[in-house]
């Protein structure tokens, strides 16, 4: 909206130096003041209009907010009133003209700007086939020829011009924008796992290391959970590998529309995942992962009816000064626990006191568990 409205700005530049040129006109005796007064006024109700069309936010509704080619049309056409009424100085109005084609090629296409080019030649002719046929005294045949080849010519020729700049603008545009999707493509390829959406084991690695640092910095809680979907060799085997891939992005998708914002979800390879939950204490952090491995549980897929899934998960937080490495491998250690003791529940590291120890097993009364 910014930029439309600086836009607009610049288009109330032509407006004042054609209403100058008037008022100079009107001075000088050339233009009688009632046509000036009434052409300058014009000038002011259009210029203001278009400028609040744009700045209320109306405009915004149309293809172009600028309202860059209806407004140059109309502008063209005031341009040549002030040209006819100008009498035998209408060579002063030529400039307005190529100024408005001038700053039309800014914004619009160039077939549009040849088009725009192409309805000012053809008002210069009508208007100065009327100033002849309507006096042919002040205005002979001869005279009024030789002013329409020069300001035609001139006009024409700035068109093509500006409808060669304008498709040059067309075309960076263009490729600015390939380029700017070729760089979200790349960023997506070199931090999202193409598979699940979810950011990768690199990007992953690199935002827990920072978290570690910042909560040894400000002693914040952070916690690390390896999640590992259970049995899912055999879901690969009985269903095939395009079942197992809807596996894979459907419990990626759900798990992370169960997190908080400030909750990082990485695949880790194969199966598993890795969940980073910053600024969280222990029992919270694990009550987070049960309530995501008991919905997980509720997860139906279309594709094969009665596939239920289920994932375990080892949790454990950071100690002071504890490496990244070291921190994932008590994590890892809490996940096989997991898997020895029946899948699907949740595990804390082994060096978590036991009144903190909880494992959820699928049945009811969830059993209570340690590493």
């Amino acid at each position: 909206m910014r930029r439309h409205v600086l836009h607009a700005s610049y288009a109330l530049i032509p407006y004042t130096v054609g209403i100058g040129v008037m008022q100079h006109a009107m001075h000088l005796g050339v233009m009688a003041r009632s046509i000036g007064a009434w052409l300058s006024w014009l000038s002011v109700l259009i210029g203001l209009s278009v400028y609040a069309l744009i700045r209320s936010g109306w405009s915004q509704r149309c293809k172009d907010p600028l309202l860059a080619l209806p407004h140059a049309t109309v502008s063209v056409t005031l341009c040549m009133a002030a040209y006819v009424a100008l009498g035998q100085h209408r060579a002063d109005a030529t400039i307005l003209l190529a100024q408005t084609v001038v700053l039309t090629m800014l914004r619009v296409r160039p077939h549009d700007v040849l088009r725009l080019g192409t309805y000012t030649v053809s008002l210069l002719l009508m208007c100065n086939l009327g100033l002849t046929l309507s006096d042919p005294v002040r205005f002979s045949r001869g005279s009024s020829i030789a002013h329409f080849v020069v300001a035609a010519s001139a006009i024409f020729t700035l068109s093509l011009i500006c409808k060669w700049i304008s498709g040059i603008r067309a075309r960076m545009s263009q490729q600015a924008r390939e380029l700017n999707e070729a760089i979200g493509t790349l960023e997506q390829m070199a931090t999202r796992d193409m598979l699940t959406g979810v950011i990768n084991r690199r990007v992953m690695t690199e935002l827990a290391e920072t978290e570690l640092r910042l909560d040894s910095r400000h002693d914040t809680p952070v916690c690390i959970a390896l999640i590992d979907i259970d049995h899912f060799k055999q879901v690969n085997d009985r269903h095939g590998h395009q079942v197992g891939d809807i596996v894979l992005k459907a419990v990626a998708g759900h798990v992370q529309s169960q997190l908080r914002q400030v909750d990082k979800l990485a695949r880790w390879g194969g199966e598993e995942f890795l969940l980073m939950l910053p600024a969280i204490a222990l029992p919270d952090a694990l009550s987070a992962l049960e309530r995501v491995r008991l919905s997980v549980e509720n997860l139906r897929f279309p594709e094969r009816a009665g596939l239920a899934i289920t994932f375990s998960a080892g949790l454990a937080q950071a100690r002071p000064g504890e490496s990244l490495d070291q921190l994932i491998e008590r994590a890892d250690r809490a996940l096989y626990d997991a898997k020895r003791q029946g899948r699907n529940r949740c595990i804390l590291a082994s060096d978590t006191p036991p009144s903190q120890a909880v494992a959820a097993t699928p049945s009811p009364g969830q059993e209570v568990a340690s590493s």
